[in-house]
């Protein structure tokens, strides 16, 4: 039986084979879908290598994150603590797998140097070695993006603006107070700073809310 267990989507196919023939370099034993047969009962082989490989890498992409078997393999990777994600296009992993550690291959030409192969093999090694992957401690570690961290950027804008405004106000009450500046002048200065006023806070309420939403996904 194989050392790991590659799962992936036809359409990558190409991409799985250099993939893989780095993993051999490396020294590993590896099963893919392209050693089975037409006399093979396909369910039951793949369940087998499944069970028997050490390590599962779930090669994602958009095929595969439509894919009924990559889903099904990479929620029994999971499931027995072997999985190790990669990512070949860029696209969002399907849940529970976005919220867990992943590499990202998308600019990956082939190179077994650098820091991304290297962590690569860290993480197949320690399968190989029975380090379970897929657990808790991943899903802590795992990086957020998206809607949840991005509204943070806009509230600091509202928050700058809202500290611009109220220098402002507070350079013309020191103009009215020296004489510098009508009383007249200052209450519709007065009055259309309110009025932004209104319209920051609603600005705030409104990003707020969407970071709430999305931290609920």
């Amino acid at each position: 039986m194989a050392d790991v267990f590659l799962s992936y989507a036809r359409p990558t196919q190409q991409r799985i084979e250099a993939i893989g023939g780095a993993l051999e370099a490396g020294g590993y034993s590896l099963w893919w879908d392209k050693a089975l047969t037409a006399s093979d009962d396909y369910a039951m082989v793949i369940e087998a290598e499944l069970d028997a490989a050490a390590c599962v890498v779930v090669a994602w992409s958009k095929p595969a994150r439509q894919s009924l078997w990559v889903r099904a393999e990479a929620n029994e990777a999971l499931d027995s603590g072997k999985l190790v994600q990669i990512n070949l296009d860029g696209t969002r992993l399907p849940l529970p797998f976005s919220a867990l550690s992943h590499l990202d291959f998308t600019r990956w030409r082939g190179e077994r140097q650098g820091t991304l192969w290297h962590e690569f093999d860290t993480n197949v090694a320690g399968r190989l070695r029975g380090e379970r992957g897929g657990g808790a401690a991943d899903f802590a570690a795992a990086p957020r993006s998206g809607p949840a961290l991005q509204g943070f950027g806009r509230i600091a804008l509202i928050g700058w603006a809202a500290i611009a405004l109220a220098a402002l106000m507070a350079v013309a009450i020191a103009a009215v107070a020296a004489g510098r500046m009508a009383p007249a002048a200052f209450s519709a200065l007065a009055l259309a700073g309110l009025g932004l006023a209104v319209i920051l806070l609603a600005l705030a309420a409104f990003v707020l809310i969407r970071i709430s939403l999305a931290s609920r996904r």
